[in-house]
C-alpha cells in the first residue's frame, strides 16, 4: 500500500514538474516573442520614419506647386477676362461626335461590362479575336482615339484593343473620387482582357496609360506577355527625379494644379478649351511632326467628349487619385519592357526614361526618339510601330538584354 502511495506521490510530483517547465518554456516563447517584436520594431523605426519624412516632403513639393500655380493661373485669368470676357468665359459644347471617331478604317466600337465594377466601358478592336490580344491604354486627355495608327497596323498579327479608361470617351464616368483609386484601375485591365477572352496580353501605355502599365505589370506579371511605355516613367523613377530635382515639379505644374478641386476643370474650358488646344497644337507642347499634326477634326475627336457637362472631371480624376500612388512603388518589373520616349517631351524631365532601367528586371529595351513631341505614337507612328515590331518579334533582344 505504501508502494502504491509513493508511486502516485512521484506521478504527481513528475506531472507537476512537467507542467511548470511546459509553462517555464511558454513564457520564456512569449518573452522571445515581445522582445523579438519589440527590437524589430526599434529596428524598422529609422526606415519608417524615413518614409513618413519623404512623403511629407514630397507632399509640401506637390501642393506647394499647386498653389503657386494656381496663383499665376489665376493672375493670367484675371488679364485675360478683363481684356476679352466674352472670349475667355465662354466654350462650346460640341453636339455630335466628328467623323473621325466613326471611321470603320479604325476598327469596330464595342462596349464590355466590368465584371468588378459593373461600369461599361467603351473600346474599338480591329482583328482577329483568336489572336493574341495587344491592349492600349490612353493618356491624358485622349480618348482610344490616340492608338488609331496602331490599331491598324498590328492587326494583321493580333487582336488589337484601343480602351476608352473609366471617366474618358464613350465610358461611364464615375463621380466619386474614390472610383479612381489605383486599385480600381488595376481590377478595369484585369476585367478588360477577361471580358475579351483572353488570360493575357501585350500592354500598351502612354502618359497616364504608361503608368497605369507600370502598376499591372507589378501586381500581375502573369497576364502581361510584354510591356510597352510611351513618354511615361517608371512610378519609382518618378518619385527619385522628383525628390533629385524639384525644379521637375515646377516643369510639371500643371499635374501638381490639377489636384486641386473644380479650379482645373474651369481653366480647362477657358477660350474654348485654348489650353487642351495647345497642349496637341502648341509651338512648345505640341505634335512636332508637320505631316502629323492634327487637323481641326481630329482636335475636335478629342474635345467633343471633354466639352461635355462633368467631361474633364473624370479624366483630371487620374491625376488627382494616381499621384499618391507613385510612392513606394519600388518593385522590379520582372516581364520583357521597352520604354520608348520622345525626345522633346516638353512635360517630363529630361533622361527620366533611363531612370526607370535599375526597376526592371528581366529584359529591357529603351528608344528615344529625337524631336519628338510628348504625344509619341502620334507624332512618329511609324518609327514607333516598327520599334514594337522589333520588339515583339524579339529583334531587339541580343542588342538590348541586361
Amino acid at each position: 500500500m505504501g508502494f502504491i502511495l509513493k508511486g502516485e506521490l512521484l506521478q504527481r510530483q513528475g506531472t507537476l514538474v512537467t507542467q511548470s517547465l511546459c509553462l517555464y518554456i511558454s513564457l520564456v516563447i512569449q518573452i522571445t516573442t515581445v522582445m523579438s517584436n519589440s527590437l524589430m520594431h526599434l529596428l524598422l523605426l529609422p526606415t519608417r520614419l524615413s518614409l513618413w519624412i519623404l512623403s511629407l516632403v514630397y507632399y509640401i513639393l506637390v501642393y506647394g506647386t499647386a498653389g503657386i500655380t494656381a496663383c499665376l493661373v489665376l493672375i493670367r485669368i484675371a488679364l485675360t477676362g478683363f481684356r476679352d470676357p466674352y472670349g475667355t468665359f465662354q466654350w462650346n459644347v460640341r453636339k455630335k461626335p466628328p467623323d473621325c471617331l466613326k471611321d470603320p478604317a479604325l476598327g469596330d466600337h464595342a462596349y464590355l461590362k466590368g465584371r468588378s465594377s459593373g461600369l461599361r466601358f467603351h473600346y474599338v478592336s480591329k482583328g482577329d479575336h483568336r489572336k493574341p490580344l495587344m491592349l492600349f491604354l490612353h493618356g491624358f486627355p485622349e480618348n482610344w482615339y490616340s492608338w488609331r495608327y496602331q490599331l491598324q497596323e498590328f492587326s494583321s498579327h493580333y487582336h488589337t484593343v484601343a480602351l476608352d479608361l473609366r471617366g474618358c470617351g464613350d465610358s461611364d464616368a464615375p463621380d466619386q473620387l474614390e472610383e479612381y483609386s489605383l486599385e480600381t484601375l488595376l481590377y478595369d485591365i484585369r476585367d478588360t482582357i477577361d471580358e475579351l477572352g483572353h488570360t493575357s496580353c501585350i500592354l500598351v501605355g502612354h502618359d497616364w496609360g504608361g503608368m497605369l502599365a507600370w502598376h499591372y505589370a507589378l501586381e500581375r506579371p502573369d497576364m502581361v506577355q510584354h510591356l510597352i511605355v510611351m513618354n511615361a516613367p517608371h512610378p519609382a523613377s518618378w518619385l527619385d527625379a522628383v525628390l533629385r530635382r524639384p525644379s521637375q515639379l515646377l516643369r510639371s505644374g500643371h499635374a501638381c494644379f490639377f489636384q486641386l478641386p473644380v479650379l482645373p476643370e474651369i481653366v480647362l474650358s477657358l477660350e474654348d478649351f485654348k489650353l487642351v488646344r495647345s497642349l496637341f497644337c502648341g509651338k512648345s507642347l505640341g505634335i512636332r511632326n508637320k505631316s502629323r499634326r492634327l487637323t481641326e477634326t481630329q482636335l475636335e475627336g478629342y474635345l467633343y467628349r471633354l466639352s461635355q457637362p462633368g467631361g474633364l472631371t473624370g479624366p483630371l480624376n487620374y491625376f488627382r487619385s494616381l499621384l499618391s500612388n507613385t510612392l513606394y512603388k519600388h518593385q522590379d518589373v520582372g516581364v520583357p519592357c521597352m520604354v520608348i520616349w520622345g525626345e522633346a517631351d516638353n512635360v517630363l524631365v529630361e533622361g527620366m526614361s533611363g531612370g526607370t532601367r535599375p526597376y526592371v528586371r528581366g529584359q529591357v529595351v529603351i528608344h528615344t526618339i529625337p524631336e519628338c513631341s510628348h504625344w509619341v505614337q502620334q507624332d512618329q507612328p511609324e518609327r514607333v510601330n516598327n520599334l514594337i515590331w522589333d520588339f515583339v518579334l524579339d529583334k531587339d533582344v541580343i542588342k538590348h538584354t541586361h
